[in-house]
């Protein structure tokens, strides 16, 4: 025998027909209230993964091949640990090539040599990460000359299009 796992209670035998109807009923009720919940659930979990407009934007030129630019004002970013802004520098650079994974957005990087400002040859690492979110996260570091090690110079947050703007 097997048993009926409905949440209503089981008619009495000498119970009606409306008992066995309102059985029924709730069963039903209950399969469509599942139904509802399960599609609100669906739809929620598909919004949050969905890319911000702008990423998506930026995303369809890469994939396109447009010649995809970032022009950034950190002074109108914030410091990546404690939210102040950051330093009163600007720049952009063509992007060349850049990797997209669903976890971490789309990734490009710059590395130039330059002098620092004693004049000594320094590389310049800088990392873009655009999450899906649509905010840019800069990660500046150099490399001495004859250095082991590079020196993290910074990690700013930007947001779109106020400290940073692609264009193409």
């Amino acid at each position: 025998m097997i048993a009926d796992t409905r949440l209503a209670p089981e008619p009495r035998a000498s119970s009606s027909s409306a008992a066995r109807q309102y059985k029924q009923f709730s069963g039903r009720r209950l399969s469509i209230l599942l139904s509802l919940l399960l599609a609100a659930s669906v739809s929620r979990a598909a919004e949050a993964d969905e890319p911000s407009p702008k990423y998506a934007e930026v995303l369809n030129a890469l994939q396109a091949g447009k010649n995809v630019k970032v022009i950034l004002d950190l002074n109108r970013c914030t410091t990546a640990d404690g939210g102040n802004p950051g330093p009163a520098v600007q720049g952009g650079l063509v992007i060349g090539a850049f990797r997209v994974t669903a976890q971490n957005g789309i990734s490009f990087a710059n590395a130039h040599q330059t002098l620092d400002s004693s004049g000594h040859p320094v590389t310049e690492y800088i990392r873009h990460n655009l999450s899906r979110e649509g905010k840019l996260t800069v990660r500046a570091s150099k490399l001495a000359a004859g250095a082991a090690e590079a020196v993290n110079q910074g990690e700013f947050v930007c947001e779109l299009p106020d400290g940073a703007k692609f264009v193409w």
